[in-house]
């Protein structure tokens, strides 16, 4: 238990120099896949929504693509690499930790994304992401080229 007065005590000492920035680079089909689950590991909604493309958000608003990540506490991101540079179709694999029913659930996932070029930046257009029930060690570290 944290008391308000010791939060207001500490608030003149509270900046931005120690405050880790989020530098990501979607100029590449692979840098907007880390980029779109960085934003969502770092529950930056607004700049993930920025990286659906136009076809995708013909689908969604984004009141209905937030409410599916809700329960996610955190995401990591195992590793992302090119699948299909002339389809801009990029590999990834990941995990999403979930608060469900009051207890925490892990998922792992892995599939790919479809990127495509639009106002100079990556975006995602569409995605076969499966989850992977019980992963193996190897799983993690290995490279699935």
């Amino acid at each position: 238990f944290i008391s308000a007065d010791s939060i207001q005590n500490l608030w003149p000492t509270f900046g931005q120099q120690d405050i880790a920035k989020i530098y990501v680079d979607a100029s590449t089909p692979e840098g907007a896949v880390a980029a779109f689950y960085t934003y969502l590991k770092a529950r930056r909604m607004e700049e993930g929504f920025k990286l659906l493309s136009k076809a995708y958000l013909q689908k969604t608003n984004f009141e209905e693509w937030t409410n599916r990540f809700k329960d996610i506490l955190d995401v990591q991101i195992y590793g992302t690499r090119m699948e299909d540079e002339r389809r801009n179709i990029v590999f990834v694999k990941f995990s999403t930790s979930n608060w469900v029913n009051g207890e925490r659930q892990e998922h792992y996932y892995e599939g790919t994304w479809q990127t495509v070029l639009e106002d100079g930046v990556y975006k995602m257009y569409r995605s076969n992401i499966k989850e992977v029930e019980n992963p193996s060690f190897d799983w993690f570290y290995a490279d699935e080229s």
